[in-house]
């Protein structure tokens, strides 16, 4: 179980407070205010160093575990924005050793890998447990082998285990963009080959975008910062409206003057 979440320093806390959603209860503790304060802390970073995140896909219901490649520093932030935007609550699995680089973590709720029942409880409370099973950062490629940690708890919980596949790009503008690809839930012995093929999937429909438009069959839930010469497109498309509309009623003045 502990390299479940190894040496994932980006990818810190992502509980929330209690959330409700159809067919749900309160889910979870009351979040301490310092809690809530770093989950709209972790959307502002996504909002101001990205250009957005979209997502195609959505997760089901409850409590589920949301089992993503880890191939950039975002993929934390962008599971906490999503998930936020959501209303959905969450918990992140991380490795214990880690962890204790950044023990103020533990006060506000992230779950040691080592603490097994504590994720399973999360799981059962509802929650949606973020797990990167490639079990550390890796660089942008295939998906590596994945430790059984994600399949054991969905067994043990039980819970619906969906894998994510996850990917930060730059491509025709200033700011690179986050594109979530959300797979229907599938059984553990599944996960490997179903996030492997939803990667690449992914990769594909990045490949075969055009680089100034959104990517075909996904859309944008957590806004981003424009690029340069689209905040200069707003400003001037700004200027040619007030002046068509100085013009507008210039025109009409001049018509009741006469």
């Amino acid at each position: 179980m502990s390299s479940i979440g190894k040496h994932l320093p980006s990818s810190v806390n992502l509980i929330r407070g209690p959330s409700r959603t159809a067919g749900q209860g309160t889910v979870g503790e009351r979040a301490p205010w310092q809690a809530r304060a770093l989950g709209v802390g972790f959307e502002q970073l996504v909002r101001h160093g990205l250009r957005g995140v979209w997502v195609r896909g959505e997760l089901p219901p409850g409590g589920c575990i949301w089992a993503a490649n880890h191939h950039s520093w975002w993929d934390g932030f962008l599971a906490a924005a999503v998930l936020r935007q959501q209303g959905r609550s969450a918990a992140l699995l991380m490795d214990g050793d880690n962890l204790s680089d950044y023990r103020f973590l533990t006060a506000i709720g992230v779950i040691p890998a080592g603490q097994p029942r504590r994720a399973l409880q999360s799981l059962r409370d509802g929650r949606v447990l973020v797990i990167f099973p490639e079990g550390e950062l890796r660089a942008a490629g295939p998906v590596a082998e994945l430790a059984p940690g994600a399949g054991w708890l969905a067994r043990r919980a039980p819970a619906a285990l969906v894998p994510v596949a996850v990917r930060v790009v730059a491509r025709g503008h200033q700011y690179a963009e986050g594109l979530i690809d959300i797979a229907p839930p599938c059984g553990p012995d599944r996960l490997a080959a179903e996030l492997a093929e939803r990667v690449a999937g992914l990769d594909a429909a990045i490949a075969g975008a055009d680089p100034r438009e959104p990517v075909p069959g996904f859309a944008r839930v957590v806004p981003g910062r424009l690029s340069w010469d689209e905040r200069i497109d707003r400003w001037a498309k700004l200027g040619r409206g007030a002046k068509l509309d100085r013009g507008a009623k210039l025109g009409h003045g001049a018509k009741i003057d006469r």
